[in-house]
């Protein structure tokens, strides 16, 4: 009997005590606060829709129009720049206002190079649009013309930019017992400088734990220069040597950011030394500690012209890397890699380039700009490595198309070779090409199509590095592996969903990879075909400040010295995009990664 009364009353208040759960569950999920939450977070994106379009198309009716003002709006995180209108009104949005700084006007002003009283070319607003949307602290730009009243020769310009929240983490798993975490503000005080601190841990290393510390200031003074310096013991900065490297670095930047800019160059100087973390016997380990410096400016002929685009790039760099002290090993000491090197390029660039604007290429929906047209360049000038002046000549040619239907295609070829009493030697000739189908797009699903291809060949080498696979194959690096002539095939697809989970929105894709190497006689490789297949997914919520996501898996059936059959690599805070730079430094014909 006493048994039954107890049982009765733990069920009589199992039941009372789950209707008070029940009623505080209830009050939760259906305050305010909560439905906000709910609805902020599972909010769907309004605009889905894909379209490519020329990007200076929306402003060519205003061609020649005089510029009366540029007016400054700023969205924050909580807006869409495609409906400024509608704005999130909550205690989360709240909250995080008050830990994000919205872009100073005068920051955003730094980096338009349109001026007032000037008439208004349609290919230089969208050239300032794209830059705007490259910021990392910026996540969208619009540029919107407005007639003037009464005066129908000038127009006012209302740049519109939507902040990114400017605190977040980044972080990278390569194992199980290897990953880096960091935290950052892109935007420090709204002032366009980055803060960034990284940790890295892994279980082989010794000590486990590894930090960095990085500092950048983008547009310093308006000038469009970008300022940058670190320490890092994560060996995640510029390295020559193939040792875990510590470095301190400091670099500028100020990059061609409109075919009517005059001048583009940079600086870079850093100082690096081995460390010994995985406790490399003293036989095997290369100590090595050496600095660079790397030096480059170039004129763009023709930036007065306002009725093209065709250009004229002319440019020249210096490369300077002194050991301080060289490996002991006799082998490493003959190579290239570990002396001194110094070289002088100087090259001449004829580009026409223009964009396409477009979405879900690398993006969630996001504004993405897709290049059309051509470079070719042209380098020449001398190196010295081991002791030995050599001359050098390069030619690269790039040509972007893109299709009215929405397919893309890039096909790029490059040779360079140097020369010594008179005959050629280490030459390289490379041609690839990448080809983007158009959006299919079905009531559930999006889907685009890479196709890649590459061919490489070494001639005469004799002391440059021969052609590897390190990371030719995604996921591939192979400690040693080097030939003479290479091919690689690469197909992946990428399908953007409307699956969403608490508003995170998933885009999977799978990849082929193959390649062919074959060495150069009397050497012999263990094999010469290899191939894997890579796959994962990309998440993103829009509506959070997070950034995309990457879960990636790499197989390969046959493993050698340096790869594994199955790994796993996790990346945050992903920031992809079509790369589409009018010119860049004069350089060596690059090949391999």
């Amino acid at each position: 009997m006493l048994k039954t009364v107890l049982f009765v009353a733990m069920v009589l208040m199992w039941t009372g005590l789950s209707a008070q759960i029940d009623s505080v569950k209830n009050r939760i999920m259906n305050n305010r606060v909560s439905k906000e939450v709910k609805n902020r977070i599972w909010r769907k994106p309004k605009d889905t829709t894909v379209v490519t379009v020329k990007s200076e198309a929306a402003f060519m009716p205003y061609k020649d129009k005089f510029i009366r003002r540029i007016y400054i709006r700023q969205i924050g995180f909580e807006r869409s720049i495609y409906d400024s209108s509608r704005r999130i009104r909550d205690r989360i949005t709240r909250l995080a206002n008050t830990l994000h700084y919205d872009t100073r006007e005068s920051v955003i002003r730094n980096h338009l190079f349109l001026r007032e009283k000037r008439q208004l070319n349609p290919y230089k607003v969208a050239d300032n649009e794209r830059y705007l949307r490259d910021l990392d602290f910026i996540l969208d730009s619009k540029i919107i013309v407005h007639r003037v009243p009464g005066q129908p020769d000038s127009v006012d310009l209302e740049v519109v930019t939507r902040d990114v929240f400017s605190l977040g983490l980044t972080g990278s798993v390569k194992g199980l017992d290897e990953y880096v975490v960091g935290v950052y503000d892109a935007n420090v005080g709204g002032m366009g400088q980055r803060v960034q601190a990284d940790v890295g841990i892994e279980g082989g290393r010794e000590p486990v734990l590894a930090w960095d510390v990085i500092y950048r200031k983008s547009s310093i003074m308006g000038t469009l220069i970008n300022a940058y310096a670190g320490y890092t013991r994560l060996d995640n900065s510029r390295s020559l040597g193939e040792e875990y490297e510590h470095a301190f670095f400091v670099r500028l930047d100020r990059p061609l950011v409109s075919p009517y800019s005059r001048f583009a160059g940079g600086f870079e100087a850093s100082q690096n030394w081995s460390k010994n973390v995985y406790r490399t016997s003293d036989s095997l380990f290369r100590q090595y500690r050496y600095n660079f410096e790397d030096a480059w400016v170039g004129y763009n002929l023709g930036a007065n012209s306002f009725n093209n685009r065709h250009r004229y790039f002319a440019a020249m760099r210096y490369f300077r890397q002194h050991y301080s002290r060289q490996p002991s090993q006799e082998w490493d000491r003959v190579r290239g890699l570990y002396n001194d090197q110094r070289f002088l390029l100087g090259s001449f660039t004829f580009y026409d380039q223009n964009f396409y604007k477009t979405r879900y290429v690398y993006g969630f929906g996001r504004t993405e700009d897709v290049p059309y047209g051509q470079t070719i360049t042209l380098t020449s000038g001398w190196m010295e490595e081991l002791a030995e002046k050599r001359l050098y000549t390069g030619l690269s040619v790039l040509k972007s198309f893109v299709h009215k239907g929405g397919n893309f295609y890039q096909i790029e070829g490059a040779f360079g070779t140097f020369y010594r009493d008179k005959r050629a030697e280490d030459a390289f000739l490379s041609i690839s090409g990448q080809y983007y189908s158009k959006l299919f797009v079905t009531k559930r699903l999006k889907v685009r199509q890479l196709v890649e291809a590459g061919y490489a060949r070494a001639f005469q080498p004799r002391i440059r590095e021969m052609l590897t696979l390190n990371e030719e194959l995604r996921g591939f690096s192979p400690d040693s592996l080097y030939g003479a002539q290479r091919i690689i095939l690469r197909t992946e697809t990428t399908l953007f969903t409307n699956w969403q989970f608490a508003g995170f929105r998933c885009a999977p894709f799978v990849s082929l990879e193959s390649a062919h190497l074959r060495a150069q006689s009397p050497v012999v490789l263990p094999k010469n075909f290899f191939w894997g297949a890579t796959g994962g997914f990309r998440i993103r919520n829009e509506n959070l400040i997070f950034g995309t996501i990457e879960l990636r898996a790499f197989y390969f059936p046959e493993a050698i010295d340096g790869v594994d059959h199955l790994s796993f690599r996790v990346t945050t805070n992903l920031r992809l995009k079509y790369s589409g730079r009018f010119v860049t430094p004069p350089s060596l014909v690059r090949y391999n990664n």
